[in-house]
């Protein structure tokens, strides 16, 4: 996975060159966590896929820097060609709103190292990126941060027009501490999760190694949290702050307490952790330490999970934390607004609740279980129910619109996904008369209503002129009364979009649904009127009979 990581100049740098095993000592030049960051990473939306950590970085001056770690998915960055390869350029914007004060604004532009187009088309290779808020005065109020990329405007030619790029946002509720140090006991701060970090090339038996490689931590970070396929080791830093007047020997001896816990709790794992040497003696003479814990989730099922740690001494201030193991590829190359838009078609009431309010890997599992019930032949590897879904989001994503996080962006992709392809479409693509509308709508209702085609077979008004009820017609084809249909035509009669495109889908039976669903329980021979309602190619579910019955 390429990190790009990239800070101001005011950014201080970790060059690690003392540690033992999974624990070091002191930390000079390393700005330390508070707590009170986010127990989970934050979540991107918009118009593509991103996260964002939280980290609070304590000075030994008592100041306080607040780290915003981005990470942006390959695949869903916008690039250019230039002299050695693709890059992309992103622009990330940071504003913390305190409870009282004035705003503090970042912004920073970064650009990705020169990629080749297997790499820039990966959803499984991310850029990361970091901004610092530096000397923050105010320890609560409201942040809000924002990923441009500055390649590409947002679909659409007013976007285009107000030069809009695409962009990936989140906002949280922002605290920290007044202090990193508690009056007794130790505090951790906000943890590190790494990512590939050469822990091993840290260890004090390899120092000609720790003096040519490996040296920055930040290198590492890990915003999004995610273990398992892309590596299987769980790999966290975490500050230690002690007392001001420093640590008792006997409690600097006491260690931590671990606990990885499932979301889901049903699963539990119990681990503790100690100090070297070094550290303990840092702690003791009032200085900040810290330590690293690295856990094999081969032991782990796929899932969220919490890490709590906590000081066996009993004083002091623990940390809780949540991460993700993820043990199918789909979960780390689905695409955020894909994964919340199946969700999202396939949950309602109680369950969709509970879908939004997981975490991506949750979501995923729930996915994986609900298709799991489908399976018209478990012992098949290959799953034919999800196959045929995944053909038919595959069709609305190239042909009819595709999706945002709510779901098809166009109506027809939402039939289309959920009753499969219509038996027979009669498109209008220019009505030429003006009753041709009107008669779709007729034919929404009344399954049975012949097709008037061509201007003479739909008539004329009785009384010479042109009239908007299109059973009053002389020398044409009758058609069926419809009173629902009668409503719909007098409503649309004297709007621009009598006169737009729109496409009527008709199903025999009912379609073929693969779930329970919105469409699913009508009666035989289902219709969708489409109409573009706007003229812009967007089509809107205009009348049905699965949703307002028939006559």
């Amino acid at each position: 996975m390429p990190f790009a990581s990239v800070y101001s100049k005011r950014s201080r740098v970790l060059y690690l060159s003392v540690l033992t095993g999974l624990f070091f000592g002191l930390f000079w030049a390393f700005p330390h966590g508070a707590l009170g960051a986010l127990v989970r990473t934050l979540e991107g939306g918009g118009n593509f896929s991103s996260y964002f950590e939280v980290l609070n970085r304590w000075q030994e001056d008592g100041t306080l820097d607040v780290l915003i770690l981005v990470e942006v998915p390959n695949a869903d960055i916008s690039y250019k060609v230039e002299e050695r390869g693709l890059v992309g350029r992103l622009r990330v914007e940071v504003e913390l709103k305190p409870l009282e004060g004035e705003p503090i604004l970042v912004k920073r532009p970064f650009r990705t190292a020169s990629l080749v187009e297997a790499e820039a088309q990966s959803r499984t290779l991310n850029q990361v990126f970091g901004v610092i808020l530096h000397d923050v005065p105010v320890r609560e109020g409201h942040l809000s941060i924002h990923v441009y990329d500055v390649n590409q405007y947002r679909t659409g030619i007013w976007n285009k027009y107000k030069r809009r790029l695409r962009r990936s946002e989140a906002a949280t509720n922002w605290y920290a501490e007044k202090s990193p140090r508690t009056t007794r006991g130790v505090a951790l701060g906000d943890p590190l999760y790494l990512f590939l970090a050469p822990l091993k090339q840290w260890e004090p038996s390899l120092q000609a190694h720790n003096q040519t490689r490996g040296g920055r931590l930040h290198d590492y970070m890990h915003p999004s949290r995610r273990y398992g396929i892309a590596q299987d080791k769980l790999q966290v830093f975490i500050p230690v702050w002690p007392p001001e007047g420093g640590l008792m020997a006997q409690d600097s001896e006491a260690g931590f307490a671990v606990q990885v816990t499932s979301l889901a709790m049903d699963f539990a794992l119990n681990d503790t952790i100690t100090f070297d040497q070094l550290g303990k003696l840092a702690l003791e003479a009032g200085r900040p330490s810290g330590l690293f814990y690295e856990l094999d989730v081969n032991l782990l099922p796929q899932g969220s999970y919490r890490l709590t740690v906590a000081p066996l001494s009993g004083q002091g201030r623990g940390l809780s934390s949540g991460f993700d193991v993820v043990w199918r590829l789909d979960s780390l190359g689905r695409h955020r607004q894909r994964q919340m838009a199946e969700g999202r078609l396939v949950f309602h009431n109680s369950e969709l609740t509970e879908f939004l309010n997981s975490s991506p890997v949750e979501r995923e599992v729930m996915l994986d279980e609900f298709w799991e019930k489908l399976n018209p032949d478990p012992e098949n590897p290959v799953n034919e129910v999800y196959l045929e879904f995944q053909l038919r989001m595959a069709y609305v994503q190239s042909f009819l619109g595709g999706f945002n996080e709510l779901g098809p962006v166009d109506d027809r992709g939402l039939v289309m996904v959920l009753l499969g392809a219509p038996d027979e479409i009669q498109r209008h693509a220019m009505p030429m008369n003006f009753r041709d509308q009107d008669d779709a709508q007729i034919k929404v209702f009344q399954r049975f209503a012949p097709d008037r085609e061509g201007t003479t077979s739909k008539g004329s008004s009785p009384k010479g002129g042109q009239s908007i009820d299109p059973y009053s017609s002389v020398g044409g084809i009758p058609m069926p009364y419809s009173e629902r249909a009668l409503d719909v035509i007098r409503n649309r009669a004297n709007t621009p979009s009598h006169n737009f495109a729109f496409v009527l889908w008709k199903y025999d039976r009912n379609g073929r649904s693969l779930f329970d669903n919105r469409f699913s329980r009508s009666s035989m021979g289902a219709r969708f009127l489409f109409l573009d309602r706007t003229g812009s190619g967007d089509y809107f579910l205009e009348s049905s009979n699965t949703v307002q019955g028939e006559e």
